[in-house]
């Protein structure tokens, strides 16, 4: 498993230093930005910073601009995630390497953990930047009980992990990425409370952001960051993300291999 991880790992960073030296970084890093520079315009200029209390009684915080920054922050963090993992069979297939992947005797794990290792690099980076930035628009930074935060991240990357694997297999099936990954991080956005609380939507809505990790990794990171919880505050949202991480990995891991195989029978005949 090692020599498949430290491979895939290196030939992963290479193709970002020499392919997309900075392109790669500037998307998602918009993304964020994007988010927090609407979330203080409307703030300022729109509310005129007059909060509804439905608002405060539904988010538990009447700090708007870091209720927002922190949800921009780990959307843009979740998306990279999934983009990273789920791509990574479909790439394969798109650059001719496919069939020789799959003809190796490396490990899949060695194969897939490389990949979200070498992203996890470029992902920190854009983590750092949003959040620098964050804090000139308005993100506090004080009594923040960094150990969770950590915890709440690393346990979001487990299960977002999975997550990516159901729908790489999609992806495969349908022979698509533009569609289908744009398709669920649209949804996200809506029903994950990332720009306002899920309790403002219609109920035949919000059942939606019960299965997104995403859901329950922001609302433990907003307890964490904007009020200090301690971790055992938290423990029911990380058993969530823990529950669904471990209902997706084996659909993924099922789905994703059954992909494979319809896809060599049907692009190699």
């Amino acid at each position: 498993m090692w020599l498949a991880f430290s491979a895939t790992f290196g030939r992963n960073y290479l193709v970002m230093k020499r392919a997309f030296p900075w392109s790669f970084f500037l998307g998602h890093i918009l993304s964020g930005f994007y988010i927090i520079i609407f979330a203080y315009l409307t703030y300022y200029y729109v509310f005129k910073k007059d909060l509804s209390g439905r608002f405060s009684t539904y988010a538990g915080t009447d700090d708007y601009l870091s209720y927002v920054i922190l949800g921009g922050l780990l959307y843009s963090f979740s998306v990279s995630l999934l983009m990273i993992a789920s791509r990574a069979i479909i790439t394969e297939l798109r650059e001719g390497t496919l069939e020789a992947l799959l003809l190796t005797p490396s490990s899949r794990k060695g194969y897939f953990l490389g990949y979200v290792a070498q992203g996890l690099t470029r992902v920190g980076i854009e983590f750092t930047v949003i959040t620098t930035t964050g804090y000139f628009f308005g993100l506090h930074l004080q009594n923040i009980n960094w150990l969770s935060v950590f915890i709440v991240l690393f346990v979001l990357v487990l299960s977002t992990f999975s997550q990516a694997l159901v729908l790489g297999s999609f992806m495969l099936y349908f022979r698509d990425t533009y569609i289908t990954q744009n398709t669920l991080f649209v949804l996200m956005g809506l029903v994950c409370s990332i720009t306002f609380p899920a309790h403002f939507l219609p109920e035949a809505v919000r059942w939606i952001g019960t299965i997104m990790p995403l859901t329950y990794g922001v609302d433990a990171l907003r307890l964490v960051w904007i009020e200090g919880k301690s971790l055992s505050d938290i423990l029911p949202d990380l058993w969530k993300m823990i529950i669904l991480g471990i209902i997706y990995f084996p659909i993924g891991t099922f789905f994703i291999k059954s992909m494979e195989k319809y896809v060599l029978e049907k692009h190699f005949g």
